[in-house]
C-alpha cells in the first residue's frame, strides 16, 4: 500500500469515527432537550401549586441548595462548575418565567 492509500483509508476510517461520534452527540442533545420538556412539565406543577398556595416563585434558600448541588455534581463528573451553572441559570430564568404565567 503507498502513502496515497493509506492517506485514503485513515481518511476514511477517521472520517466514519468522526460521523459515529457525531450521532451519538445528536442523540444525547436529543435527550438533553427530552430532559428539559419533562423538567418544565414539573416546573409548570409546580407553579400551580405555588400559585394555589400563595408561595413567591423565587425561593431563594431552594435556589441556593440547587446550585450548590449541581456544583459538586459537576465537580464529580470533572465538569467545569461555572459551565453548570451558565446552563442551570438559563433553566432556571425559564422555569421562573414559565412559574410566573
Amino acid at each position: 500500500m503507498n502513502a496515497s492509500q493509506k492517506l485514503t483509508v485513515t481518511n476514511s476510517s477517521s472520517e466514519i469515527c468522526l460521523n459515529e461520534c457525531r450521532q451519538q452527540i445528536d442523540q444525547i442533545d436529543t435527550e438533553l432537550i427530552q430532559m428539559i420538556a419533562q423538567r418544565m412539565e414539573v416546573v409548570k406543577k409546580i407553579g400551580e401549586h405555588k400559585r394555589k398556595n400563595k408561595l413567591q416563585t423565587l425561593q431563594p434558600n431552594r435556589w441556593q441548595a440547587i446550585l450548590d448541588s449541581r456544583q459538586k455534581i459537576a465537580k464529580d463528573l470533572d465538569l467545569p462548575a461555572d459551565l453548570v451553572l451558565d446552563i442551570f441559570e438559563v433553566i432556571h430564568q425559564m422555569a421562573i418565567q414559565t412559574q410566573s404565567k
